[in-house]
């Protein structure tokens, strides 16, 4: 069998020269892994940096996006009075981040910002820090997505909204950079921009905000969109009968792949049919 001999050039420098780089390159690559599975390496006691934080208020509540966020070095507080109250007595605006637990740009900025500690602290000493599970609240979601609709002509998860004491929004987003890059703001300097402005420009800020909930006011009361506080037995039924058709008995959840769980769509086939069979037969399925 002929064989193909790759040989060196005769005075042989060059190819010394390419091998002693790849040589360099490679032990860049081992050392930066190296230095990656340090961050990731437990403590002594077995745990991840993350996991060795104290836990913050996220750690009581049940959505597994909110526990996601529970040792984060934010100081997270869930939707609520006490959130509202520290917001009011210390005169601070509250940071309203929204998403949900298979949004994949929510989990990107969690990694990049929200467990960043040099933002953390940005975020902890100007805001009283909410985090909402969209999927959990989805009336608090839809109000402050129609307001970062109407101020930036477009929306998404995660969102990220500002809110005075008294829960009117101000200044609405979506995902920001964790540094200012390609003639975006970051996520630091928009905090400390909007933190700036609450200090000495408030009574701006606050009008920014009134005049948007005016705007979508007369959109409401025009008749741009109807929003029915309860829906009929009709609806919830053929909610229902749709769900149930587009169940894969074979691999679980609903519709084609991608899937990703959604604890909503089982929260209401459980209160719409509680005792029907299919309903059982497709959340053990998707539990499995």
């Amino acid at each position: 069998m002929n064989s193909t001999r790759i040989s060196c050039p005769r005075k042989g420098f060059p190819c010394r020269r390419s091998f002693a780089l790849l040589i360099c390159l490679a032990g860049g690559v081992l050392f930066c892994g190296f230095l990656k599975c340090a961050a990731d390496e437990p403590d002594p006691g077995g745990k991840t940096a993350k996991e060795s934080r104290p836990a913050n208020r996220l750690a009581n509540e049940k959505s597994p996006y909110l526990l996601q966020h529970a040792r984060n070095p934010v100081d997270w507080f869930p939707w609520g009075q006490e959130a509202f109250d520290k917001a009011k007595a210390e005169d601070k605006i509250i940071f309203l981040s929204v998403g949900y637990s298979t949004c994949h740009w929510c989990h990107v900025m969690e990694r990049e910002s929200f467990e960043n500690e040099a933002i953390a602290e940005i975020m902890n000493q100007h805001f009283v820090c909410v985090k909402v599970d969209r999927e959990e609240r989805p009336d608090v979601d839809g109000v402050y997505m129609s307001f970062v609709q109407a101020a930036t002509g477009r929306g998404g998860w995660p969102m990220s909204v500002w809110l005075t004491p008294d829960l009117k929004p101000i200044v609405g987003g979506t995902y920001f950079p964790p540094e200012d890059k390609f003639g975006r703001p970051g996520f630091p300097t928009v905090l400390r921009q909007i933190a700036a402005a609450w200090k000495t420009n408030r009574e701006a800020l606050a009008n920014q905000g009134n005049h948007f909930l005016q705007a979508l006011r007369q959109h409401f009361a025009s008749g741009g969109e109807t929003i029915s506080k309860t829906l009929s037995r009709q609806t919830l039924d053929a909610a229902y009968q749709s769900l149930a058709e587009s169940f894969d008995e074979q691999h679980g959840g609903f519709g084609d792949a991608p899937k990703f769980p959604r604890p909503s769509i089982l929260n209401f086939l459980h209160q719409t049919k509680p005792s029907a069979k299919g309903v059982a037969c497709m959340t053990i399925c998707c539990c499995r």
